[in-house]
């Protein structure tokens, strides 16, 4: 039997539809998330996710807050109030246990963690029965890999004339979302040289072709990317 929880909506409160793009209400939400701040240590909070019916999705525990370092339990749940993951974290490293499950209860993973590396794992299929291992987490990769990045990159990016005129030089990072169809979305910069050097890599990112998905547990997930762009004067 699921447990409902209801909370008090405040200004913490922030409403995502299914493919967790903000909305701004309840209403028009697939879920919402809460975040609850420990007085007087701020940067020690505890990130609730709820679906619309109230139940609880997911809750991560964070020190720093502001560098989302997780530190203690990550947990999720299914819609029907199933257990779905429970991981331990330190410091902002796997340390301890992890563990999946299937929506019908059935444990699906069990890994062994300490000080981020694996020790040990095991993963069942739905009927129990112990199957190939795989990693839990694969992050999302360019078509052809790293090396075919490097060469997209050097062979689409344009040095603005302007910047290359004035002799500026400098790195821009671009933060972007992979999503779970291999196409890229929420392109900004996140560290900037200039208007112009950010535009570009804006632009070339834009461009990508589809990158391979990541992967967690087995499950195509989205899940954000940093790309630094350089620019450098011969």
């Amino acid at each position: 039997m699921s447990v409902l929880t209801f909370i008090v909506f405040g200004q913490d409160t922030t409403y995502y539809d299914y493919d967790g793009n903000k909305v701004n209400s309840l209403k028009s939400c697939h879920h919402y998330e809460v975040i609850d701040r420990s007085n007087p240590d701020t940067n020690k909070v505890v990130e609730r996710v709820y679906f619309k019916s109230g139940q609880i999705k997911s809750e991560r525990n964070y020190n720093p807050y502001s560098e989302k370092k997780l530190h203690g339990k990550r947990k999720e749940w299914y819609e029907n109030g199933q257990i779905r993951k429970d991981i331990d974290f330190e410091n902002g490293k796997l340390n301890g246990q992890l563990l999946t499950h299937w929506d019908n209860g059935q444990l699906k993973r069990k890994d062994t963690y300490k000080d981020g590396k694996l020790i040990e794992g095991k993963v069942w299929n739905s009927d129990g029965k112990e199957a190939q291992y795989y990693n839990f987490e694969i992050m999302p990769q360019f078509p052809g890999g790293i090396n075919d990045l490097v060469q997209y990159l050097g062979k689409n990016v344009k040095y603005p004339k302007k910047s290359q005129r004035k002799g500026i030089e400098g790195r821009v990072l671009v933060n972007f979302i992979v999503e779970k169809d291999g196409s890229v979305s929420n392109v900004r910069v996140i560290e900037s040289v200039n208007d112009a050097m950010d535009a570009e890599a804006v632009r070339v990112v834009k461009k990508m072709p589809k990158w391979e998905p990541g992967m967690e547990d087995g499950e195509k997930v989205r899940i954000s990317f940093n790309l630094p762009i350089k620019y450098r004067l011969n």
